[in-house]
């Protein structure tokens, strides 16, 4: 695993806590649409 996959799952788990994309961006300090496309990068690479 790369360290671009931890940095997705991590994301990934601060989503399923908050189950928010919203709040967990706002957790996170990012913008939703970066949490989105990290999202969206997960998906594709687990399938």
């Amino acid at each position: 695993m790369t360290v671009e996959s931890y940095d997705q799952l991590a994301i990934f788990a601060v989503v399923a806590q908050e189950r928010s994309f919203t709040r967990a961006a706002a957790r996170l300090g990012m913008s939703q649409p970066a949490l989105s496309r990290a999202m969206r990068q997960l998906e594709e690479r687990l399938g």
